[in-house]
């Protein structure tokens, strides 16, 4: 390492004739979270080649882990569930978020500030809820759907069974369409409508012209999605356990859950899990590297032009009120309804279907019964680590994105990979990698298993992709001749940033702080793969709650949780009113 922050340091910064070399403290920054996601990765590479009690003179090193990966039929029927669901949620996240982007920004459509809100508030709502509430509404023995057509159709059993791969890949899809929404509504925004005037005027018809030029032109965008929602479908674990852990309907990320946390007294198979997590580091470095041949290759997608470009807008007419009924009904489904089937949940003493006579019975049994020490530690835990993650993911970020956009080195371009790793490497990955880190290779020295700042740390490594691409857009529309400026006038590197940059950059910071807050108050796949008793967070309360059969019990900490979630969520909703949508 100290060769490569030597090689760092020598970056070069142009500003007219002087050149300066990066700060050291600044270098350090950058360098950390490298240092972190390469240990992650070392350890679980280390322990994939163990077989026996890790840490003694009795294990040793084999490749029968990978052996035992390549041939088990178990992990291969995973697979084939985890392929179908995450086609699936690709499948319905890009049916239902492409269409709401293009309506919003290539037609007349009113009310697109709400749309924007209702797709970006979108994003806030936890996987979590939308799991639970689709349980209750189809789950294929207590679902309030199924329940209600066995009882009118005198049928044997519920039709419709949610917990298969594809039905998981509907829930995931619905809960990631507003991601696709953001992903391609800048490029529908920003598209020159010459072509689809051209192709008009040539006789192609609204659809024809959708199929052969809007959807092409806009093709960088929809592939970004792709790898992005790939990326979370491969190893999401929140859905899968919710939906499909209990009818043993198993994912990659579950199939790695019980290895690591074997029901009954079985003993984790850490070798095995590392061996998985090898496999999927070599394909993160596969989406890694096609998403970044995607962005090279976007100039064949430019056109854009500053000579005569106006924004021309579709006009929907009578259809206004279909597209609206679309957003709806989208809305309704995806999170309305789940939201107020929790809620339901929270105040009856058990689940059934509503009735007058349900209706009757509801109560505040399990607040008043639920155990408060749990769910203070949960929220006190969730409170230091929406506190503290933000700030450090800022710190690291700001670094990266420093040295990123100012060196004129080709070592950046390692920096710019090792930040957007984390992106495609599955967070299941990172946690397995740091509790093998914290058991195993450190944990002497630095004693970090069961506490809330393994968690942290991994919750840093996986936002800090998000922070750079944010910051390093904002950090491209600064001239150079600003920093230069306070050079001349004597001020160091340090100094610059803060005196010059940071001030410059701060609605960017901001909105980057709220929502990395918000991403870690709803995030459980690390909080369960690395959670015990004194580390537990809020998510893994309502998930043990759930696990152990508590429904109504974790029913109520989700609506608990939702409360807390408010004033965030009002946050971001004023942040993003200072930012006007274009075409009102």
């Amino acid at each position: 390492m100290s060769t490569v922050r030597q090689a760092v340091l020598r970056l070069p910064f142009s500003f007219g004739a002087r050149r300066w070399r990066a700060s050291p403290f600044l270098v350090s920054l950058a360098l950390a979270p490298m240092a972190v996601i390469l240990l992650l990765v070392v350890a679980m590479l280390w322990i994939s080649l163990q077989k026996g009690v890790f840490g003694t003179a009795s294990a040793i090193y084999t490749l029968e882990n990978y052996r035992e990966v390549l041939s088990d039929p178990f992990l291969l029927h995973a697979l084939r569930n985890t392929a179908i669901f995450t086609l699936s949620t690709v499948f319905f996240a890009l049916v239902l978020g492409l269409p709401i982007a293009w309506l919003t920004e290539r037609t007349t459509i009113p009310g697109k500030t709400l749309i924007y809100a209702l797709m970006t508030l979108g994003l806030l709502i936890p996987g979590i809820y939308t799991a639970m509430g689709w349980t209750l509404i189809a789950h294929p023995r207590i679902g309030i759907l199924n329940r209600w057509l066995v009882d009118l159709l005198g049928l044997a059993e519920g039709p419709i069974n949610i917990a298969t791969p594809v039905g998981m890949g509907f829930v995931q899809g619905m809960s990631l369409a507003a991601l696709v929404f953001i992903l391609t509504a800048q490029m529908f925004r920003a598209m020159n409508p010459s072509l689809e005037e051209a192709a008009k005027v040539h006789g192609l018809n609204l659809g024809r012209t959708l199929w052969r030029i809007t959807l092409p032109l806009a093709l960088p965008g929809i592939l970004a999605a792709v790898i992005y929602i790939t990326t979370i479908g491969i190893a999401t674990f929140d859905i899968p356990a919710i939906l499909g852990l209990g009818n043993r309907v198993y994912m990659l990320s579950t199939f790695l859950y019980i290895k690591v946390h074997p029901p009954g007294s079985g003993l984790p198979e850490y070798g095995i899990s590392g061996a998985m997590g090898a496999f999927m580091v070599i394909l993160a470095i596969f989406l890694t590297c096609w998403y970044g041949q995607v962005l090279r290759q976007g100039h064949r997608f430019e056109v854009i032009t500053g000579k005569g470009y106006r924004p021309a807008l579709i006009e929907l007419g009578r259809w206004t009120m279909l597209g609206w009924g679309f957003i709806a009904l989208y809305a309704l489904i995806s999170k309305l309804l789940p939201l107020l089937l929790i809620a339901y949940a929270a105040f009856t003493p058990y689940f059934a279907p509503p009735s007058f006579e349900m209706f009757g019975k509801l109560s505040t049994v399990h607040f008043s019964n639920m155990d408060w020490d749990l769910v203070l530690r949960g929220l006190k835990n969730t409170g230091i680590l929406v506190l503290v993650v933000p700030l450090v993911v800022l710190l690291f970020g700001f670094s990266i994105s420093w040295l990123v956009v100012r060196s004129r080195s080709r070592s950046r371009y390692l920096l710019e990979f090792g930040a957007f790793l984390p992106h495609a490497l599955p967070e299941v990955i990172m946690a397995i990698g740091a509790l093998m880190l914290s058991l195993f290779v450190i944990g002497n020295v630095v004693p970090l298993y069961g506490s809330v700042y393994l968690i942290a740390i991994v919750y840093v490594v996986a936002r800090l992709a998000f922070a750079t691409r944010a910051i390093n857009g904002s950090l491209l529309q600064i001239h150079k001749e600003l920093e230069e400026a306070a050079f001349v006038a004597g001020l160091s590197t340090f100094r610059t940033a803060w005196r010059v940059l940071l001030p410059l950059i701060w609605p960017t910071l901001v909105s980057v702080w709220i929502w990395t807050a918000l991403l870690v108050y709803r995030e459980l796949t690390v909080a369960v793969f690395l959670g015990v008793q004194d580390n537990i967070t809020l998510p893994a309360v309502i998930w043990s709650y759930w696990y152990g059969g508590g429904i109504n019990k974790a029913s109520a900490v989700t609506l608990l949780m939702t409360l807390v979630l408010t004033p965030m969520i009002l946050a971001v909703w004023w942040v993003g009113r200072r930012s006007q949508v274009p075409g009102q």
